[in-house]
């Protein structure tokens, strides 16, 4: 080989060289990038866990502790017929979950059905917490009124007076945001872990408002993300403070958490998908991302009867200052479909309803909130499930026959 080809050889190895130095340097580089984004995950969600396990506990020390009727199985033996009915109602739907169905503030109908983990034969119960999903809005909308009333905010405030750097945000108010007719839209999908003031910073950062689609319903989490952060402005606590404080301590909620707590817990409620509810296929735990992105519009967890005595305080006004307060938050006089993050049924009642992380929800209860049907399930996929194996229309049908039916039999 002459010295001419040997200095070609030498140029090529340079330049191989130097090529498999960037790329490694890159892979090294991508392997960095993606530790920190672990480590820092890692760390928001522990600074989560943490403020929210201290919130909880001090609730917990606050509470009574009591057990009450709806901490206990309800066997039906003074409703035969009408209990035959909803368990042949609910086999056919192959429910997984918990059923809790109330009269006239009386327990009618609660049962357990399937299992929390399959693998380990552990069954659901009725005190078994389930994420409530979108349900939860309806108790943010509770805790936005009581600042309402506490003359923190006022429901005709502009959205610019909190989030001046949102386009257009002085055309529409909290009100509006509340019935989901502010036209705000934006997603709150970060790939990484927020801490909750991260979490404002990320939604007010998203969040567009479409001209065209103030005054129009359209159903956009967001709204709810961005109240919570109202109310961290005007309280000056987190969120999760405020929903102990002013929900679950003065109920003595003794099975409501929150995804962060939740997730990590050795007694958590799986979540199950496939081709319909019980085959206990793709077992799944919501992600710390999710969980802390979810923050006061879909990640509460809750029992079937915590839910119930939640859902009708709000309605009936327990929790405010002044009673008539649920009437304005809820504009009951009205015919809009949405209001304060609950939606109105046939001018009978109210129903909420939430799907996500293989879990559905469902409340439909009536205007004075002393009757209702709550179904809360583990095991629902909503790509291959819905509509057919939803329970959402099966809680408006029992709903109508006991809240119609003089004496259930």
């Amino acid at each position: 080989m002459n010295k001419r080809n040997l200095g070609h050889w030498a140029i090529l190895l340079v330049i191989i060289c130097g090529i498999g130095g960037v790329v490694y340097g890159m892979h090294r580089l991508d392997a960095n990038d993606k530790q920190e984004v672990t480590t820092t995950n890692r760390k928001h969600a522990k600074q989560s866990r943490q403020a929210i396990k201290t919130d909880a506990a001090q609730s917990k020390a606050q509470r009574a502790g009591k057990v009450t009727t709806f901490d206990k199985k309800h066997s039906g033996k003074r409703t035969p017929q009408f209990t035959a009915q909803v368990n042949q109602t609910l086999k056919a739907k192959r429910f997984v979950g918990t059923a809790l169905i109330v009269k006239n503030d009386k327990v009618v109908y609660q049962k357990a059905f399937g299992y929390a983990n399959a693998a380990k034969k552990r069954k659901n119960k009725v005190t078994t917490q389930y994420l409530i999903n979108s349900i939860q809005k309806s108790l943010t909308g509770q805790l936005v009124m009581r600042a309402a009333q506490a003359g923190q905010l006022q429901l005709s405030d502009r959205l610019s007076q909190y989030y001046p750097k949102i386009k257009r945000a002085d055309q529409i108010t909290i009100r509006q945001m509340l019935d989901m007719t502010g036209g705000v839209t934006g997603d709150v999908a970060p790939a990484t872990t927020l801490t909750e003031k991260q979490v404002y910073q990320y939604a007010q950062k998203n969040a567009k408002i479409m001209p065209k689609k103030i005054n129009q319903f359209d159903y956009q989490p967001i709204s709810y993300v961005l109240l919570a952060g109202i109310l961290n402005q005007v309280t000056h606590e987190s969120y999760y403070k405020l929903f102990y404080q002013q929900i679950v301590t003065p109920l003595d909620l003794n099975h409501t958490s929150f995804g962060q707590l939740w997730r990590t817990s050795p007694k958590r409620t799986l979540s199950y998908g496939g081709e319909r509810p019980g085959l206990y296929q793709e077992a799944h735990t919501p992600a710390a991302n999710d969980m802390a992105a979810q923050l006061a519009t879909g990640n509460a967890t809750m029992s079937a009867g915590d839910l119930f005595r939640a859902e009708r305080a709000v309605i009936q006004g327990k929790l405010l200052a002044t009673p008539a307060g649920a009437q304005v938050l809820h504009q009951a006089t009205t015919d809009l479909h949405y209001t304060g993050g609950m939606y109105h049924y046939n001018q009978t009642g109210y129903y909420g309803h939430g799907m996500g992380d293989y879990y559905e929800s469902t409340f439909v209860m009536s205007k004075n909130g002393r009757t209702g049907v709550i179904f809360l399930s583990n095991s629902f996929e909503k790509r291959t499930m819905f509509p057919k194996w939803s329970t959402e229309q099966t809680a408006m049908d029992l709903f109508q026959t006991v809240n119609t039916t003089k004496t259930l039999k």
